[in-house]
């Protein structure tokens, strides 16, 4: 395992994976007290809670083979954020919140990345199938109406504030550290 601080073999640095699964862990423990309204069930929600936990998942299966740099894990939670915001009556739990997971992870790569897999092959890392993660494609862009843009202060916010939970400044970014030592 890596170092307080450094990067996983995925490149996301491992405060970032621990502070997102225990946020997700933390938010679906609290949520799973909650009954379950027949009418919140969409197609991201499974029969029953996956035996892997969130952060296994994230770790073990997304960041493992899908290698996620730092940014696109955040516009993946950003993405999360946004199904709640503009979907009030959406209720992230145990029972979705492993799709969600793999659902905005693809959809932040595919935006972010200059080098992306397909879907198929998100499907096999999520455990889910093919025809399924189309669908979850779908529906999560037509729950954030479409808008995989976002505005680099409302990044930084979120950015800053996942360093904030673990009692860091955030890191310079690869680009800005990399511009700055060529300018000295």
């Amino acid at each position: 395992m890596a170092e307080h601080g450094e990067a996983s073999s995925s490149g996301t640095p491992d405060l970032i994976v621990q502070v997102i699964s225990k946020l997700l862990e933390d938010l679906v423990a609290r949520n799973d007290q909650l009954p379950l309204v027949p009418a919140q069930v969409t197609p991201f929600h499974s029969s029953r809670p996956p035996a892997i936990t969130v952060r296994n998942y994230l770790e073990d299966r997304i960041l493992k083979y899908a290698g996620c740099s730092e940014e696109t894990v955040i516009l993946a939670l950003i993405y999360i954020d946004q199904v709640v915001q503009f979907n009030p009556e959406f209720v992230i739990n145990s029972l979705n919140v492993h799709r969600l997971l793999i659902t905005a992870i693809m959809l932040a790569s595919k935006f972010f990345d200059d080098v992306y897999y397909n879907n198929a092959y998100y499907a096999r890392v999520g455990g889910i199938s093919n025809s399924e993660v189309n669908s979850l494609e779908m529906e999560m862009l037509r729950m954030i109406s479409f808008s995989l843009f976002v505005q680099g202060d409302q990044y930084e916010r979120y950015r800053a504030s996942l360093y904030s939970h673990v009692g860091q400044p955030p890191p310079p970014h690869a680009a800005a550290a990399a511009s700055s030592s060529t300018t000295s």
